[in-house]
């Protein structure tokens, strides 16, 4: 008998796993019969609804007696609350909690679902939505069998963290880590533009040079970066006057300083009380 798996809380992320699922449907269904959905805005409903048409199902928790055996937490951690109590007629004992509220430990799940042991904490990413995501999980368990992974490896690499003291920065390498790079992206785009450059044709070729340096850093994966970008900083040329600018400008400090904020705020998110 297929399983039925259930995501609380669809925003961007939880319609990212979805994509990712949907994309190797051809494996998802051999395990999975259907994808239900559980979202309190009528908006967010709707706008789903409209994308996936009949391939995803909702609920509402009033109306459900079965239980789950994969549930899928990602909605607001603010969210996390003794309101959630209602949710516990949706899973038992054998239920596996996937746990995507950045800030929140493993405990502070099982303070909600008391009689759930088997809770996975995680971390990932959107490029999730075409099966290139970056999966870090921390288990409340210290086994953790194929079967429980299986859903995650369908979307992405995953990678088990030793420890969960790790698990605000990896929020910030893994979850922020896009942002990052989107907003250098953003950053040459425009000064390009402000140059006289076409936008669409800035574009493509921002898209070719970040695509090609990635393939050749996973081809020189014994490489450190500094070596990397070594290799293309010629003495007394162009891009090293790049670099000299960047270095003028405390770039490692800046990206120090914006992790170093992040971290702050995960904590925070974390830090406030389960009520």
């Amino acid at each position: 008998m297929r399983d039925e798996v259930l995501i609380i809380g669809c925003g961007k992320i939880g319609s990212s796993l979805i994509d990712g699922w949907l994309n190797k449907k051809k494996y998802f269904y051999k395990k999975f019969s259907r994808i239900y959905v559980l979202e309190k805005s009528l908006k967010r409903r709707n706008l789903l609804k409209k994308k996936y048409k009949k391939k995803i199902f909702f609920i509402e928790i009033k109306n459900i007696k079965k239980k789950f055996k994969h549930v899928f937490l990602s909605f607001k951690p603010k969210d996390l609350n003794s309101d959630l109590n209602s949710y516990n007629n949706l899973l038992d004992n054998k239920t596996i909690i996937y746990s995507l509220l950045a800030g929140k430990k493993i405990l502070d799940i099982n303070q909600i679902f008391p009689i759930n042991k088997n809770i996975i904490r995680l971390m990932l990413n959107t490029p999730i939505s075409f099966n290139h995501g970056t999966i870090v999980f921390y288990p409340f368990k210290n086994r953790v069998n194929k079967n429980e992974l299986f859903l995650l490896n369908l979307v992405g690499n995953v990678y088990k963290l030793k420890s969960e003291k790790f698990f605000d920065l990896i929020t910030v390498i893994v979850g922020s880590g896009p942002a990052f790079f989107y907003y250098l992206l953003e950053s040459i785009e425009k000064t390009a533009i402000a140059h006289g450059l076409n936008k669409s044709f800035v574009k493509k070729i921002l898209i070719n040079t970040y695509d090609g340096t990635g393939k050749l850093i996973l081809n020189n994966f014994d490489k450190n970066y500094e070596d990397l970008r070594k290799n293309v900083t010629s003495k007394g040329g162009t891009t090293e006057a790049a670099i000299k600018s960047l270095k003028e400008n405390n770039f490692k400090r800046l990206i120090y300083n914006s992790i170093k904020n992040s971290i702050k705020k995960a904590k925070i998110l974390g830090s406030k009380k389960v009520k």
